[in-house]
């Protein structure tokens, strides 16, 4: 009895989830794609407490520029470069994008500020050259 209790347990802990596994953290950013023919997209996502959000990725070609707004809670953006360089924070709307390769583009609450958590919409923009 106890043998099949244990072995029930080691399943269960096998299968399930990660308590740290978050998509959006830095381990799994979600990755950000235009549809064919556009060069703009709107994502939503919420800046909690306590929670490693939010990351994402995208492709982009050296000599395009990054313009991005967001609304929503006070937040740090940042941006790192396909050579693992970048800007973090203060990331300046637009920015250049010196590097053919992925982007790491963050978005975290800024605890310098009143109201750095809740709901946002970030819209980003990759213009053709």
């Amino acid at each position: 009895m106890l043998k099949s209790a244990l072995a029930a347990v080691a399943v269960l802990a096998l299968t399930a989830p990660a308590a740290s596994a978050q998509v959006g953290n830095a381990a799994m950013p979600i990755v950000l794609k235009m549809k064919r023919g556009t060069d703009r997209l709107t994502v939503h996502g919420v800046l909690r407490q306590n929670s490693d959000c939010c990351t994402y990725v995208f492709k982009a070609r050296a000599g395009q520029k990054l313009v991005w707004t967001e609304t929503g809670p006070a937040t740090r953006v940042g941006l790192t470069y396909p050579d693992g360089d970048g800007i973090n924070p203060g990331l300046p709307s637009p920015a250049d994008l010196p590097q053919t390769g992925a982007y790491t583009l963050i978005l975290s609450p800024n605890l310098m500020a009143d109201g750095a958590f809740g709901k946002f919409t970030l819209t980003i923009r990759i213009p053709p050259r």
